[in-house]
């Protein structure tokens, strides 16, 4: 016995979840680590632009057969006529064996420049994008968590019904046994009774449908409601406003390098290599150096390519500065709507509990007036579906104040672990 009760308070507790355990498990799903491996893949093209400002250096080898002897290295006339003169090797072969390197590295190309700072822009409206992706999912998480206790506590009310009319049905059977109640009754009642257990059903059907929802965001089984409290969101900058902020920055140096791909860029290149070769005059093995350097400019004088991507970027410039706008209009009219609601809803919270405790009597008073026979059954069941339906628009209040809390919370990009306790 003592195993068995050990092994049940164990499941008991893995099932005691918090809010804020649900939270913390939205940041583990692979839809939040996709996310994240996009900063990272951000970062990465940061670090790009940056090591294109870096010497590339390049190791080479080669092995060439000509037609007819061919210089190894560029020969001065002075030095061949020496060579010719002292019978000599001439640098000249048909099979030439190379190895070298080359080095290039930009000096002066003002568009990379440009481009280090638009990515540093990108970079953190990437990661402004990344939060809000995870808030949208933690927020849905609140939604779908209030709707799911809003389901349960409908689920109850449709029990307390279902038992409160089946003790009266009971009670009814009982009279139609001995001849006092007419049958009638008791197969209205029956007939309610079927219909509560439907709806029951159709509950636990909707119950399934968030559980898989909630597991979906979270991989966790909730199996009983979950209890939580939301705290005042203050006002503050709407936060989906911040990454297009960054990218109106970014904007500005996309308009600035594709202006400056018009400026002359200057490049060092160095290179150098040993070659190998038989002579053909003496069939001497050789070996000679050779090795150059230089500062070589390159310039778009007439490119209409260029001036049709400056445009370009000056729309997309153009595009986000107006999406900040629409968004402050579309967000503003959201909380308006929000704070609003939230005024009205905790009026019919109040509202509401007090409907449920008067209908809680005036169902006790239904029950005697049917007993004694001065109500019929249809105007009995009526309070039982009044206090049944008070108490799921309860229920379903509590759950629309988390979700607009929840959506405001978005709106302002707050921590939902410190909203929802």
């Amino acid at each position: 016995m003592k195993k068995l009760s050990i092994t049940a308070v164990l499941l008991i507790n893995l099932n005691a979840y918090t809010i804020t355990d649900l939270l913390n498990r939205v940041e583990t799903i692979p839809d939040t680590k996709i996310d994240n491996l996009m900063v990272k893949e951000m970062k990465i093209n940061k670090k790009s632009v940056t090591y294109s400002l870096y010497p590339k250096l390049t190791l080479t080898a080669s092995a060439e057969h000509f037609s007819i002897p061919t210089s190894i290295r560029p020969l001065p006339p002075t030095e061949s006529t020496k060579i010719m003169m002292t019978g000599g090797s001439l640098p000249f072969s048909q099979n030439i064996f190379r190895i070298g390197f080359n080095l290039s590295m930009p000096v002066f190309i003002k568009e990379i420049y440009d481009n280090k700072k638009r990515m540093q822009y990108l970079l953190s409206a990437t990661k402004y994008k990344t939060k809000i992706d995870l808030l949208k999912r933690q927020s849905s998480l609140i939604i779908y968590v209030s709707n799911l206790n809003y389901l349960f506590e409908l689920k109850n009310a449709l029990k307390k019904q279902y038992s409160s009319i089946h003790t009266i049905y009971k009670a009814t059977e009982k009279g139609v046994k001995i001849g006092r109640i007419p049958e009638f009754k008791l197969l209205r009642l029956k007939d309610s009774l079927i219909t509560v257990k439907n709806k029951i059903s159709q509950v636990n059907t909707k119950i399934e449908d968030m559980k898989s929802k909630i597991y979906t965001l979270t991989k966790t089984n909730l199996e009983k409601p979950l209890s939580f409290y939301a705290n005042k969101v203050e006002k503050s900058e709407f936060f989906a406003v911040k990454p297009l902020k960054e990218q109106l920055k970014a904007s500005k140096y996309e308009i600035s390098s594709k202006k400056d791909a018009n400026l002359p860029k200057v490049m060092l290149k160095i290179q150098g290599n040993r070659a190998f070769a038989k002579a053909y005059n003496t069939d001497d093995n050789i070996a000679l150096n050779y090795a150059s350097a230089g500062l070589y400019v390159t310039w778009d004088v007439f490119n209409k390519k260029n001036n049709s991507d400056v445009q370009k970027a000056k729309i997309n410039r153009s595009k986000t500065a107006l999406e900040i706008q629409k968004t402050v209009k579309d967000l503003s009219a959201q909380v308006n709507y929000i704070n609003a609601s939230l005024k009205e809803i905790n009026k019919q919270l109040l509202l509401t509990k007090e409907s449920v405790s008067l209908k809680e009597e005036l169902l006790k008073g239904a029950k005697v007036a049917f007993k004694l026979n001065t109500m019929t059954v249809d105007e009995y069941l009526q309070y039982e579906d009044d206090l049944a339906k008070a108490r799921a628009d309860l229920a379903n209040l509590k759950a629309l104040k988390n979700t607009l809390i929840a959506q405001k919370a978005l709106i302002y990009g707050k921590n939902l672990k410190k909203v929802f306790k």
